[in-house]
């Protein structure tokens, strides 16, 4: 009896699991005044249960807490409290609610959440932290922005106050866009004077992503892959997959595919694209740029280079335009910038391009167009008259330069080569109605006469007073393409050829 009364005085002389000991300790790892609502100790297992947790600003006190917790609940065990190096069984920590500020524009230190970090004292050592129902919002550094929010719904770190990295295996639930991620690696140490510097690495899946949250476009993503690095600079490699990809404007759902390298800076949602590599249909495109807020202004821009070769023009104009069948056809090369402003607005009406594209063994699919370039080719060669559905398979070679702005492709410089002739043109394309205004000169070796379909109204007798030799055999005229999609209009240029004159 004697033995165990001095068992149970000396417990009570130096327990552990106080609630100024729990204020202290956490006090101390985070350089912030800690409140309790309140506290109860338990003994089997020996611990503690502590409730409505507030650290507070260290400047003013009397603003909204930093970090809010509901519950912790802390397990010990009787060994762990006389054994030299103290350690815990568990800590749940329930219902936390941090509010990331961004950096110290000063420089100074952050420590907002230093885990592993401990500034004076033995430290204490936790087997398994559980902090489920988590919340964290990251404080845009510009006025007016939406935090950046985190809902970890499940978490569990292991080897939390020893000073060294961390394990953890977390299930969070992302905003932007909305969906499941699973990720498991390695945390830290925290670096409480540049949190950014915080080392990170692991695995991630990231499950039923809505596009849909962009306006823009719409999908259901998955992706998967690898981190490394730190929380200002996180190096990501992974493969995503969109079943559905669809741009709100366009009447197409494509697949799209793409695997990936870049850096995204964990303290404010940035990415900069290293390489993309995406596949849809029979194109593959590679991107470069970045996804970026900018000073001042809410959301963030996609800027990217583009680049393509041998892929396929009705793929790409297929991804945006509303049309059953894309206006032309054929293996294409691409050059371009691409710019997309923030905000819930047009896809097509807002994005930016500028580039110069290329298409090689093309051919128009509007059989109105089509067949009129074939009767040009038939005259040239000294054919007779090819039925339509061979007008349909002539090839020919596009080059040009190309500008998107408020939903209209801006086309200038476009040279369009065919057997026996060629055409130069400039003009538009308007991405949302379909409307045409092309303008141009049509050089042929043949002769127009021959031309019974299509052109027939450049190309008969009434184009003859507008012919002009141009060497020996070649004949130009000027013409024009306008009208709708849906019904294509071609014929002389008057107003061109008068004002040649």
């Amino acid at each position: 009896m004697a033995l165990a009364g001095g068992a149970l005085l000396l417990l009570a002389l130096y327990w552990p699991f106080t609630e100024q000991g729990l204020i202290d300790v956490l006090q101390q790892r985070t350089v912030r005044s800690v409140t309790i609502g309140s506290f109860r100790v338990t003994y089997l297992p020996p611990g503690c249960v502590a409730e409505q947790i507030c650290f507070l600003h260290r400047k003013h006190k009397e603003k909204p807490p930093l970090i809010t917790i509901k519950k912790i609940v802390v397990r010990g065990s009787y060994w762990g409290m006389i054994s030299p190096h103290k350690r815990l069984a568990t800590v749940g920590v329930y219902g936390m609610h941090v509010t990331v500020p961004p950096p110290d524009p000063s420089g100074g230190p952050n420590p907002i959440m230093p885990l592993t970090h401990g500034t004076s004292g033995p430290p204490i050592s936790i087997g398994t932290v559980v902090a489920d129902g988590a919340i964290l919002n990251f404080i845009q550094s510009a006025p007016g922005k939406p935090p950046l929010r985190l809902t970890i719904d499940k978490l569990r770190l292991e080897g939390v106050g020893n000073d060294q990295p961390l394990k953890y295996w977390a299930t969070i639930y992302n905003t932007n866009p909305p969906g499941t991620i699973e990720s498991n690696g390695i945390f830290g140490t925290w670096n409480p004077d540049n949190p950014a510097s915080t080392p990170v690495h692991g695995w991630y899946r990231f499950t039923n992503a809505n596009l849909g949250v962009y306006k823009v476009i719409t999908g259901t993503l998955a992706s998967t892959g690898s981190f490394n690095g730190n929380l200002g600079a996180i190096d990501v490699k992974g493969s995503i997959d969109v079943p559905n990809f669809h741009v709100t404007d366009s009447s197409h759902t494509r697949d799209l595919r793409a695997d990936f390298d870049a850096t995204v800076a964990g303290t404010d949602g940035n990415v900069a694209l290293n390489t993309v590599k995406a596949r849809f249909d029979r194109t593959t495109v590679l991107f470069t740029g970045a996804v970026e807020g900018q000073p001042k202004d809410p959301g963030k821009v996609v800027s990217l280079s583009i680049q393509c070769d041998n892929g396929r023009i009705e793929d790409l104009l297929g991804l945006v335009i509303t049309e059953k069948q894309a206006p032309t056809s054929g293996n294409l090369t691409l050059r371009a910038q691409f710019v997309l402003p923030p905000g819930p607005k047009s896809f097509l009406g807002d994005m930016r391009v500028d580039g110069r594209v290329g298409v090689a063994s093309g051919k128009f699919t509007s059989k109105e167009i089509q067949t009129s370039l074939a009767r040009v080719s038939e005259s040239a060669a000294r054919k007779d008259n090819l039925p339509d559905e061979d007008a349909a398979t002539l090839v020919s070679e596009l080059d040009g330069g190309v500008s998107v702005r408020n939903g209209t492709a801006y086309l200038f410089n476009l040279t369009l080569g065919f057997p026996g002739g060629m055409a130069s043109m400039s003009g538009s394309y308007n991405l949302l109605n379909s409307d045409i205004d092309l303008h141009g000169v049509l050089a042929t070796d043949g002769s127009p006469s021959a031309a019974t379909t299509g052109f027939k109204a450049l190309l008969l007798k009434t184009a003859s007073p507008f012919l002009k030799k141009d060497g020996i055999d070649r004949k130009t005229v000027p013409f024009k393409i306008s009208g709708n999609y849906h019904n294509v209009q071609v014929g002389i240029d008057r107003g061109h050829n008068k004002s040649s004159r």
